[in-house]
């Protein structure tokens, strides 16, 4: 048997070989980011939030548009993305205290400062 993290992690393995990202919505991206960060895939975190797909842009301003700008402003995919690093950078109360944003790869590729983030439950 895997455990509840082996199947969430073959459970989003498999999401991010398969999807059809032309299918996605913008809370998609965040959403895997927060699940790699929960289940100690920060690389994974990090590639979700930057997949380079038409359902994953933002604008000059932030604004998260959907449907080739049918929807310019689509606030689902801005809360996620806020939500999603602000996990990454805090962690959670049941996560390693030792581990500073655990959802940000520790290869040397990133440095990360962050203050003002609450702990997730």
């Amino acid at each position: 048997m895997f455990g509840v993290v082996g199947v969430m992690e073959a459970t989003l393995l498999d999401v991010l070989d398969d999807w059809q990202w032309d299918s996605a919505w913008g809370w998609d991206f965040p959403a895997m980011a927060m699940t790699a960060t929960r289940i100690g895939r920060p690389d994974l975190a990090v590639d979700a939030l930057l997949t380079d797909t038409p359902r994953n842009t933002y604008s000059a301003v932030g604004h998260h548009p959907q449907f080739d700008s049918l929807l310019p402003l689509y606030n689902p995919a801005n809360g996620g993305l806020l939500a999603a690093v602000s996990l990454m950078a805090a962690g959670w109360d049941s996560a390693d205290t030792d581990t500073d944003c655990p959802g940000f790869p520790r290869d040397g590729g990133w440095q990360v400062q962050h203050e003002g983030f609450t702990v997730w439950p």
